[in-house]
């Protein structure tokens, strides 16, 4: 009788540890964003309804002045993947007019939207904001934060 019980509490811890760390591996597996896979038109759409407003076409003009230009010619792909969902869903650190999309856009969402900027950028600046994003998620890795 304690050998199936301690065989049933082992099964349940054993559940409970690859549940948790299921969903950090997932989470982390994101980033880098590849185009592959993504829903390109549905970027698109949530793109035009969500961003174009202030950012304007990708590859500019943005309408509104303080509202950076997503193609080659704008500073996005400076930034590793990591940090430009995390500044759509809560804002950038020193955005005064940009609105937190948490609530509003699901991650899915966010992920197609950057997915359809990035098939704007020329395959060599593709190429390095993807290498980029992938030290990163090393660095997160390595350190253990997110």
């Amino acid at each position: 009788m304690i050998i199936k019980i301690s065989i049933l509490a082992l099964s349940v811890i054993a559940i409970a540890i690859v549940g948790c760390t299921g969903g950090e591996e997932e989470n982390d597996a994101i980033f880098p964003i590849r185009i592959e896979g993504r829903s390109i038109d549905s970027g698109r759409s949530v793109y035009e309804r969500s961003c174009a407003s202030c950012h304007g076409p990708v590859n500019g003009p943005p309408t509104l002045d303080s509202a950076p230009i997503h193609g080659d010619a704008g500073h996005t792909w400076h930034h590793p993947d990591r940090l430009l969902f995390d500044w759509v869903m809560d804002r950038p650190p020193l955005a005064t007019s940009m609105p937190a999309f948490k609530g509003k856009l699901s991650e899915a969402q966010v992920l197609n939207v950057l997915a359809y900027i990035k098939t704007h950028w020329r395959s060599d600046i593709l190429e390095n904001q993807l290498e980029g994003s992938a030290q990163y998620e090393a660095q997160v890795a390595e350190l253990g934060v997110n």
